[in-house]
């Protein structure tokens, strides 16, 4: 089975967080930039319920950051959360693993289908 990682890094441990991944093995990535802010930030504020206020609150006080994703073979996904929380340790990150269930990709003209049931055999 394929697995989507995702890596959510602050912006100065990007660096950190790509020579962990690539180290430990993966062929491909991508990368988007975001605002974010974590439960412990985020706690006692109260705002508005008006989307400006909350869109400017978030730009003042949320942090720039990264998420960094790729799609790794289920086998490989331990080796390389392990090589990522070495090189951030200390630091804030989250890493999430989503089972992917099928991936179809188009060349323009032609589709190439992975269905992972199948790669079960089932």
């Amino acid at each position: 089975m394929k697995v989507h990682l995702r890596v959510f890094v602050e912006i100065e441990n990007l660096g950190k967080a790509m020579n962990a991944l690539s180290d430990a093995g993966i062929t491909g990535f991508y990368i988007l930039e975001y605002k974010g802010m974590s439960p412990q930030d985020w706690k006692g504020f109260v705002i508005k319920e008006d989307p400006k206020s909350t869109i400017a609150l978030i730009r003042d006080y949320a942090k720039d950051a990264v998420l960094v994703c790729s799609v790794v073979d289920e086998d490989k996904v331990d080796n390389i959360v392990e090589s990522v929380q070495e090189a951030l340790e200390g630091e804030k990150y989250t890493i999430l693993e989503v089972p992917i269930r099928r991936i179809i990709v188009s060349y323009g003209g032609t589709k190439k289908k992975t269905d992972e049931k199948q790669n079960l055999g089932g």
